[in-house]
C-alpha cells in the first residue's frame, strides 16, 4: 500500500488547529498552541477529543489503513457512558452511505486499523472518517492501494459552527455521527466546526472571539443549561452575557446568522431548584424572554429553538444531564427540522 500526505492526499473536515509531532498529526477544536486560554480551568483535554472532526479524501481504493494512536477516555467518562465503544470509534462513511462504526484500540503503542470500503467501480469517491467523541486521537499513518488515487474533495460552501458543551460533544451518542449535533444538520452543503467544550457553557468571550475567527454562515448555541445547573449566571447577567456574546459574532461577521437552542430537561430538574434560586422550569421561562430581548436587537439574524419536550427520565443517562443515544437521534431530527423552519 502507498502512504499519504495530510493536506494533499486527505484533509481534517471540522478541526481549527492541526498540531503536528515527529510522525503523527493531531486535530484539535481550538487553536491548540493557545488552549489554556479557552480552558483555565483545566480540561484542555477536550479541545483534543475530535468531536464532529472527519478525516476526508477522494479515493477509488479498496482498501484503507489507518495507524493511529487513542488516548482511554477518563474513568468518570466511561463509567456514564452505556458502552465503551461509544466514546473511541469511528464512523466509517463511503459515497454518502455509512458503513458502520468502528472500535478503536487505546493501547499505548501505535495500532493499526484496516477498512475495507468496498468496489469503487473505477471512479473515485468521498470517503469519510468521523473521529472520536471522547477520545484523544493522533494520527501517524494512512494508505490506500498502491495502485489507487487520492485527492481533497471539494470543500462545502457554508461553514456551520457549533457552540455547546459535553452534550453537543456527544456524551450518549453511540457513534460520532449520531451526536444530536450530527443529527441535527439540516442541509448538506454545510462545513461542521464544533465547539463543544465538554465541560458546559458559560457564554464565555474567548469563544465568541473563536467564533468569528471562523467566520460562521451558522452558529447554534446550545446554551443555558449548565448555567442554571452551577449558577454561573443570573436572569440580570444572562441577558448582558447573551448580547454581549451573540453582538461580537453578528457584528464581526454581519451574514452569521445564530440560533440559540435550551438543551431538554429531564423530569427530576425540572421543579428542582437550582444554585440560582430557580427551577429549570422557571429557568427555561428566563431563557426564552432572553432569547427574545436578543432578538429584538439582532435585527433578523437570531432565531430560537424552544426546548425539546418529548422526554422523559428514561432518555437520560444516570446523571440526568446527558441523553441516552436513542434520544440523540430523536433529538437531533427535532432540531434538523426546527432549524430548517427558521433559516430554510
Amino acid at each position: 500500500m502507498k502512504s499519504l500526505t495530510c493536506g494533499e492526499g486527505f484533509r481534517f473536515n471540522g478541526a481549527v488547529s492541526l498540531q503536528r509531532g515527529e510522525n503523527w498529526v493531531a486535530p484539535w477544536r481550538v487553536p491548540f498552541e493557545r488552549a489554556r486560554l479557552y480552558f483555565p480551568e483545566g480540561g484542555i483535554g477536550r479541545a483534543g477529543m475530535p468531536s464532529g472532526v472527519a478525516l476526508v479524501l477522494m479515493t477509488d481504493s479498496e482498501y484503507i489503513e489507518l495507524d493511529y494512536l487513542c488516548s482511554r477516555c477518563p474513568d468518570n467518562i466511561v463509567e456514564l457512558a452505556e458502552d465503551i465503544e461509544q466514546l473511541e470509534s469511528v464512523d466509517v462513511v463511503v459515497d454518502g452511505r455509512r458503513l458502520g462504526r468502528r472500535a478503536l484500540s487505546t493501547s499505548r503503542g501505535t495500532e493499526t486499523l484496516r477498512l475495507a470500503l468496498g468496489d469503487a467501480g473505477g471512479r473515485a469517491r468521498p470517503v469519510e472518517l468521523w473521529l472520536p467523541l471522547y477520545a484523544q486521537f493522533r494520527l501517524t499513518g494512512l494508505r490506500i492501494d498502491e495502485g489507487a488515487t487520492a485527492s481533497l474533495p471539494a470543500p462545502n460552501p457554508k461553514r456551520w459552527v457549533h457552540y455547546g458543551g459535553s452534550l453537543s460533544q456527544g456524551m450518549g451518542a453511540d457513534s460520532p455521527l449520531t451526536n444530536y449535533v450530527q443529527s441535527s444538520r439540516w442541509r448538506d452543503d454545510l462545513d461542521l466546526v464544533s465547539l463543544a467544550r465538554g465541560k458546559g457553557t458559560h457564554l464565555e468571550p474567548v469563544f465568541a472571539d473563536l467564533i468569528t475567527e471562523l467566520r460562521p454562515r451558522y452558529l447554534t448555541m446550545a446554551v443555558g443549561g449548565m448555567i442554571y445547573l452551577t449558577g454561573s449566571l443570573n436572569p440580570y447577567t444572562y441577558l448582558t452575557n447573551m448580547l454581549g456574546f451573540v453582538k461580537r459574532v453578528v457584528d464581526a461577521v454581519p451574514d452569521c446568522e445564530v440560533v440559540v437552542i435550551l438543551a431538554p430537561a429531564s423530569p427530576k430538574f425540572r421543579d428542582r431548584k437550582g444554585p440560582g434560586g430557580l427551577t429549570a422550569t422557571e429557568w427555561a421561562t428566563v431563557h426564552d424572554a432572553v432569547v427574545a430581548s436578543v432578538m429584538e436587537w439582532g435585527d433578523g439574524r437570531v432565531h430560537p429553538v424552544r426546548q425539546w419536550s418529548d422526554v422523559d427520565a428514561s432518555d437520560f443517562l444516570a446523571d440526568g444531564i446527558h441523553l441516552a443515544s436513542d434520544a440523540h437521534r430523536r433529538y437531533g431530527a427535532y432540531l434538523a427540522e426546527q432549524i430548517r423552519t427558521r433559516l430554510g
